[in-house]
Order: C-alpha cells, then structure tokens, then sequence
C-alpha cells in the first residue's frame, strides 16, 4: 500500500505558526528613577549653571554661611551686578 503523500506547504504553515505567537503591547509602570513633573516653583525657568576651581565653590560657600545666603541668592545678587554693569535692569 502507498504511503499518503504529505503537503509540506500544510507542514510548513502549520510550524510558523506555532513557532510565531500572536505578539501583544503590555502597558508597564514607568521605570524606576523616572523624572517626574517640574516642581511649580520652577516652571517657565532655567537653570544657569558653570565649572570653577574647588577654591571658588568653597569661598562662595563661606560667604554665603557668613551672610544667610542660600547659592541661588549670591548667584542672584551677582546676576542683578553683572546686568547693571552692562546698563540692563536687574531682573534676576
């Protein structure tokens, strides 16, 4: 008796198939350390910022512990110094 002819087409798509499963989008939390949404206070803001030598990080730091002055007060009051000299309005 005659062995039954195989269709290898029919044997081929079957095996994709089986081989390929239907893929889905899973929606996931957002990863840890994620940033999270600006603070009110600094909306509409930019941050200005520079390297300097150590010497001049701690001097600024000295001074602003002998005045009560927090690094965005000086960076401030040296802002509003620096537009006068160039006869612009202190508006930092």
């Amino acid at each position: 008796m005659a062995a039954k002819k195989v269709n290898l087409a029919e044997v081929f798509q079957k095996n994709e198939e089986s081989q390929n499963p239907e893929l889905r989008v899973v929606e996931s939390d957002p990863p840890v350390g994620a940033r999270s949404p600006r603070p009110p206070s600094r909306e509409k803001k930019k941050h200005i910022g520079g390297y300097f030598d150590e010497a001049v990080y701690r001097q600024m730091k000295h001074i602003g512990i002998e005045k009560g002055m927090t690094t965005q007060d000086i960076l401030k009051e040296a802002l509003n110094a620096f537009f006068r000299l160039h006869d612009k309005p202190p508006i930092a």
